[in-house]
């Protein structure tokens, strides 16, 4: 069954059939990385991933469609279009494939449990360890913290 966030996910769009393949290769892949900003967005301002991650297994099955209808085009666009001088229209596929690829990887297998999406969207989030390094030394904590007697975690 397609819910809401799949198909926010997945978009409006039947997989099959395209009259204009670089729609696909180009409107499929927009949307599906720009869905996937915005209902992360989304979710970090609610703090609700369970809707999200009830549709992990659909949308993991969606991205893979995806890839395979987009290596199909690529197999026969090579095959026809392989002395094209410039090559404008099977590079844009390649590069598209490319950019739902990394999109997919960056996603799936890392993302099994509740817990794994939740690590996933804190990450977007989060500094990374080395510019938190940067910045605790750039400014370190006034000296006051340092004098403070009262130690919170042995009081009784």
């Amino acid at each position: 069954m397609v819910t809401p966030v799949l198909r926010e996910l997945a978009g409006p769009y039947p997989p099959l059939p395209f009259k204009e393949p670089w729609f696909l290769s180009e409107g499929i892949v927009q949307h599906l990385t720009a869905a996937w900003e915005q209902i992360c967005h989304r979710i970090t301002q609610t703090g609700s991933a369970e809707e999200l991650h009830a549709t992990r297994d659909d949308y993991q099955t969606t991205l893979l469609g995806y890839l395979k209808i987009l290596d199909g085009y690529l197999t026969v666009m090579s095959r026809f279009l392989g002395d094209d001088p410039d090559g404008e229209l099977l590079n844009r596929f390649k590069l598209n494939r490319t950019l739902l690829q990394k999109h997919y990887d960056s996603l799936f297998p890392r993302w099994q449990t509740l817990d794994d999406l939740e690590a996933i969207l804190l990450e977007r989030v989060s500094l990374p360890n080395e510019q938190l390094k940067e910045l605790a030394s750039k400014y370190p904590p006034p000296p006051a913290w340092y004098d403070e007697a009262d130690d919170q975690l042995t009081m009784e």
